[in-house]
């Protein structure tokens, strides 16, 4: 299947170039017969980079223009009733295999299930489960494959506690006089949780993203005044702009267990896979409604976690200094939130 292709070639190579990454994707893209412009097809890109990460498959290091396999490693979900785990990283036919005849010859004691990822995810692997009467058979089914397991606690709760929080990414910002770049430049509108090219260029406020005439890697820089900061990731940058104009974004429904973020403000990396570690599935895409929630604009794109505790939502909306919106969160036919 395409769905499983794109993951399997980086687990074969174990790393390769994004030049390659790219080839490959628009290759399984034109397989899958989706037809869609320039702008959209490098949104979907972006998105599957994005989640293939936080589904802890692959790691990408735009700085070295390389993507690398993470090890297969089985990791235990924070669910309720008997322990489940599921496997993350670079997975090969045999490891497949291996894992299926071990469940099969203990199908008393394990259970194996596998379920394909959302229709909008279309080269994301599925997610293959594993279920044991204890954390013991779970164990042993790591061994007889012989991949790695993360089995003593949940992956999600390891990932939010290892995680930076807004405040040290704040006290790690130097700031200094520097005169502005004369390069194309984009401002984070908190208004909008987008960036955008309308706002005073001579005196520039906030998150600006430049980007270089030479190369077009892109710049962050944060400005306050006269002076300004960098900021290595755009991910906390945009929530460090949030946090310091009171908007909050975060949705949060307490009986579905819903964790709801902007998909133009997504969360960053480690808060990001703990989140869809809860699952083991990527986020579900929707939009907000005819009317605006706190600072989530009427119609905008979210990103939608499911089965994420109250626990670990708490610690994710503390990590980024957001007040959590409690909200009955509804996903429409058409992917609306009512």
């Amino acid at each position: 299947m395409p769905s499983e292709l794109l993951l399997q070639t980086i687990s074969t190579r174990s790393r390769m170039s994004l030049d390659d990454f790219k080839a490959t994707f628009n290759i399984l893209i034109q397989q899958q017969e989706i037809s869609s412009g320039e702008e959209d097809l490098n949104y979907l890109r972006r998105k599957t980079i994005r989640f293939l990460d936080s589904l802890g498959h692959c790691e990408f290091d735009f700085d070295r223009r390389q993507v690398f396999a993470c090890p297969p490693v089985l990791v235990i979900l924070p669910s309720c009733g008997l322990p489940k785990a599921v496997l993350t990283g670079a997975r090969s036919e045999t490891i497949v295999r291996e894992i299926k005849d071990f469940v099969k010859s203990n199908r008393d004691s394990l259970s194996y299930s596998i379920e394909p990822q959302r229709s909008e995810h279309p080269l994301l692997p599925s997610a293959i489960y594993i279920e044991a009467v204890n954390h013991d058979y779970l164990q042993k089914v790591a061994q007889s494959a012989q991949i790695g397991h993360h089995l003593h606690q949940p992956a999600a709760w390891s990932l939010v506690n290892f995680s930076a929080g807004l405040e040290d990414i704040k006290n790690g910002l130097l700031y200094e006089n520097r005169p502005d770049l004369n390069w194309d430049k984009r401002m984070f509108s908190a208004g909008t949780l987008k960036f955008t090219r309308s706002y005073n260029t001579e005196r520039p406020q906030g998150l600006v993203e430049y980007t270089n005439p030479v190369d077009q890697q892109r710049l962050h820089w944060i400005w306050d005044g006269n002076q300004v900061a960098e900021v290595e990731d755009r991910d906390w940058g945009r929530y460090v702009i949030l946090a310091a104009e009171g908007v909050n974004v975060m949705l949060y429904d307490d009986r579905r267990y819903l964790l709801a973020v902007p998909a133009t403000v997504p969360l960053p990396r480690f808060l990001a896979r703990s989140a869809t570690l809860c699952s083991g599935m990527a986020p579900e895409s929707g939009k907000i409604g005819e009317d605006a929630i706190g600072g989530l604009p009427a119609g905008h794109p979210v990103d939608i976690y499911p089965a994420v505790p109250p626990s670990i939502a708490l610690m994710i909306s503390e990590k980024l200094s957001q007040n959590m919106i409690h909200y009955d969160i509804v996903i429409e036919n058409s992917g609306g939130i009512i």
